[in-house]
């Protein structure tokens, strides 16, 4: 078995090896020739007459004077929109906000949901937060609405012409490659400050998953049903809502489920532009150095992430609905507990609560139906027995709008619930601040922090950075286009070159170079410390259950919560940079690795066992190469991760293409933004189309 899994392996360690040797021809070719030669720098005599940026410029100055005047006009629409929802919001009885989500999350979800529902509205208001967090759900609440409108209707158009399809899709890439600052630019131009640009940047942002699983869910209703429904003489439009978008609902839910975290994602952003809400908190925290203030903020957005995920996921989850085939029903435990007796316990108790709860809810419906029955009846019989008979097919429904609009009289005529009590308020800000000063003054831990600075610059980033940026741009074109060669073919090497002349001739080669080397030590260091920590939670499954919901949080956290505590404890410069982007591409490649070597079958474990092996050998003779795509898979998503953080870093000294796209924003330069985002897009389609075909590559020698 061993020597047949080397054998498979072959071809891929040969095209590894050849590729290799190649390079190390090329390169010492190349930089004996560029030592000589002393032109490193890409020719500024292709640069400077290039004028990518002056063609952005021209364009929108074009634009504003012919059109502004309908951006405004439409911001001043969108403004008194958001207003309106603000203002329900955040006048609204914190009781009655509580109960809408409860409600609407126990009819999607079920009781765990519903109680999730009431945690997260309890935490808003126990950090004295829920002003910001009403701002930010009236701000997202609108952005996604406008989001799924606009990409449903998009999606139904791509999947009904191939032509259109063909046209959206490198304007899709583009839209979730290009970082969301170089939004912002444009946004405040056209649409001023405040709400209506983070709404419009937020759109941009949060369209494309939507449209894509729109198109896909439709694409992929079998042939099968078509012709029925094509045979039964129903026309285009009908076969369209009758067949292919209640088919294809899964699909553009989840759409929907990616369109609301990525719309969360740019939160924080928003703050540059004059939106308030919970990114305004980040902001804040950050400016103070408050790494309390910032973890109760980034908290909020956390919990307002999970439960919107979970809502969207239910949506679409039939199986929430149905009892299970054998045993009890599970209201709160995990059903796969469902043999545990002390979980059949706990789930009998909460039962029985459940079963008292429901018949009680659905008397108190009856009773004020049968109350609003004699209201009616005498004035109109058939109305009145319209109206029961549409109580009764929906308890749920009137109990909940019944509770709604009694808490809401309650507010009004009774007694003033008002804002969050105070008394239920608390802070976790005073213990986490207290902790950073302690460790910001322990000997021990800056010891540590100035040893781990020295390594990650002196012998990984400023060797690469001087080698990159030293290097002659005809090697570095002449290298990535063999690559390319090797990896994809002729025309994706072509492909790369073409982009990297893009990237050279825009003036921002050292810039691109400097990007890529710090994605290159954080992509690395992701690696060493992730794939142990991947293999150690594959081998130990209650390691894998402590660390999934630390690793959930690490990814719905806002990228700007990790700048705080990197900036105390390693100051400003290039490595802080490089160390918050390794916090946050880290999670993608435990979790890849960990799955990739969870899926492997027994069998082969089994068999090198019964060969004696030993649990190092079998780790890396077996596993690892076997789980190798899974692995790579995670690399990719790490580089993506990488150069999407990359324009938040030079907030904390971060250099190349973001601080190019930082500082375009700050001086509302839109056409050297966009030059600069364009550079970090072109760098991500190369270094994810290099990535997924090796991993291909290890697939087809795996013969998976």
């Amino acid at each position: 078995m061993q020597n047949s899994l080397n054998n498979d392996l072959k071809p891929s360690s040969y095209l590894f090896t050849k590729l290799i040797f190649a390079f190390a021809i090329v390169l010492a070719s190349f930089y004996w020739v560029g030592q000589l030669d002393e032109k490193t720098l890409f020719p500024t005599s292709i640069s400077d007459p290039f004028t990518f940026s002056h063609w952005v410029d021209n364009g929108e100055t074009w634009l504003k004077q012919n059109y502004r005047w309908l951006t405004r006009m439409i911001a001043s629409e969108i403004r008194d929109v958001l207003y309106v929802v603000e203002d329900f919001l955040m006048l609204s009885p914190w009781l009655f906000i509580m109960a809408l989500l409860a409600l609407i999350a126990l009819a999607i979800g079920g009781l765990r949901l519903a109680l999730l529902a009431i945690f997260s509205c309890l935490f808003w208001g126990g950090v004295d937060m829920w002003d910001s967090t009403m701002q930010t759900f009236a701000l997202m609440g609108i952005s996604v609405f406008l989001s799924v409108l606009i990409g449903l209707f998009v999606g139904v158009m791509c999947s009904q012409n191939n032509r259109l399809e063909a046209i959206v899709r490198p304007v899709l890439d583009t839209m979730q490659t290009m970082p969301s600052f170089v939004y912002l630019i444009p946004a405040v131009f056209f649409f001023g400050i405040g709400g209506p640009p983070a709404i419009f940047a937020t759109m941009i942002y949060a369209l494309p998953p939507v449209i894509r699983l729109t198109n896909l869910g439709i694409r992929q209703v079998s042939a099968e049903s078509m012709e029925v429904a094509r045979s039964f003489g129903s026309s285009r439009l009908q076969m369209l809502f009758k067949v292919q978008l209640p088919l294809a609902l899964p699909s553009i839910l989840m759409g929907i489920n990616q369109t609301i975290m990525m719309a969360l994602g740019l939160v924080v952003l928003a703050t540059f532009i004059g939106a308030e809400g919970l990114g305004s908190e980040v902001w804040g925290a950050i400016t103070r150095l408050k790494v309390g203030w910032s973890l109760e903020a980034g908290s909020c957005i956390v919990l307002m992430a999970i439960m919107f995920d979970r809502i969207s996921i239910a949506l679409g989850d039939t199986e929430l609905k149905l009892k299970p085939s054998q045993g009890q029903r599970f209201y709160l435990l995990p059903q796969q507990w469902d043999r545990n007796p002390a979980a059949i316990f706990i789930e009998t108790i909460i039962g029985a609560v459940w079963q008292s709860i429901t018949f009680l809810f659905t008397l108190f419906t009856k009773a004020l139906a049968w109350i609003a029955y004699k209201i009616v009846a005498t004035f109109s019989q058939s109305r009145a027995s319209i109206l029961m008979g549409r109580i009764n097919s929906s308890v749920f429904l009137t109990g909940s709008i019944v509770i709604l609009l009694s808490i809401w009289l309650f507010d009004v005529y009774v007694v003033n619930i008002g804002s969050f009590p105070e008394v239920m308020q608390f802070s976790i800000r005073e213990p986490v601040d207290e902790a950073v000063a302690w460790l910001v003054v322990s000997p021990t831990f800056i010891a540590f922090t100035k040893g781990l600075r020295a390594i990650v610059y002196l012998y990984l980033l400023h060797p690469l950075d001087i080698y990159l940026t030293h290097l002659p741009w005809y090697f570095v074109f002449t290298a990535f286009g063999l690559i390319g060669w090797v990896s994809l073919g002729l025309r994706f090497a072509l492909t790369t070159v073409a982009l990297l002349f893009f990237i050279g001739a825009c003036g921002l080669w050292v810039s691109a170079m400097l990007t890529l080397s710090s994605v290159m030590v954080s992509v690395l260091l992701c690696v060493i410390i992730g794939l142990p920590i991947g293999i150690a939670c594959a081998n130990f499954p209650r390691l894998n259950m402590i660390l999934k919901p630390i690793l959930d949080s690490m990814q719905t956290m806002p990228s700007f919560v990790y700048l705080i505590p990197v900036l105390m404890f390693f100051g400003g410069n290039i490595v802080s940079a490089v160390i918050a982007t390794v916090i946050y591409a880290l999670p993608p490649v435990i979790r890849m690795t960990t799955l990739g070597i969870t899926q492997i079958p027994e069998s082969y474990t089994e068999v090198s066992h019964m060969f004696g092996s030993t649990k190092l050998q079998r780790l890396v003779k077996v596993q690892l190469p076997m789980a190798l795509p899974s692995i790579m898979m995670g690399i990719n998503q790490g580089v993506m991760m990488g150069l999407a953080m990359q324009v938040i870093t030079p907030m904390i000294g971060g250099g190349g293409l973001g601080r190019d796209v930082f500082y375009s924003l700050s001086l509302s330069n839109t056409g050297a933004g966009l030059a600069a985002g364009t550079g970090i897009v072109l760098l991500a389609i190369i270094l994810d189309r290099l990535s997924q075909a090796w991993t291909k590559k290890q697939r087809e020698a795996l013969g998976v």
